[in-house]
């Protein structure tokens, strides 16, 4: 059985710079603990950004866990899956995946398709559309 702790990927926007620096800081405690918790997979998440909640850019999230990890020797045993509403393009799936990125899941890009589909945009179902757009993305990577 696979486990995995969910980490957010934001910080207070009230807080400004030093809200931001103490979210990165528990982040990368967070990491430190699933692993030593013995989960599986680390969540990077930024679904719930509100007027309150500002994110963290998933590309500086995803380096600070994967090299903290290096230097604490804990990078082997856990992997990185990012859900970011940042994520749309080849070249945003090339850079978390070679700064540490194990899965990348672009829910935004996914709700996008939803709302095209629905809105009659597209004339395939939302199924055929959001495979058409994986398919893209894997073939431009």
């Amino acid at each position: 059985m696979f486990t995995h702790k969910t980490i957010p990927m934001m910080f207070p926007v009230k807080d400004g710079q030093k809200g931001f620096e103490a979210a990165m800081d528990k982040m990368l405690e967070e990491a430190e603990q699933a692993v030593d918790d013995k989960k599986n997979y680390i969540i990077l998440t930024d679904r719930k950004i509100s007027e309150n909640q500002a994110p963290i850019p998933s590309l500086l999230a995803v380096a600070a866990v994967h090299h903290h990890l290096i230097k604490v020797k804990k990078r082997m045993q856990v992997g990185i899956i990012v859900e970011t509403g940042e994520t749309r393009e080849v070249n945003h799936f090339a850079l978390l995946l070679g700064f540490g990125a194990s899965v990348v899941n672009p829910y935004l890009a996914f709700a996008a398709i939803d709302h095209i589909v629905n809105e009659g945009q597209l004339n395939i179902e939302y199924k055929e559309a959001r495979k058409n757009y994986i398919k893209a993305i894997d073939k431009g990577l």
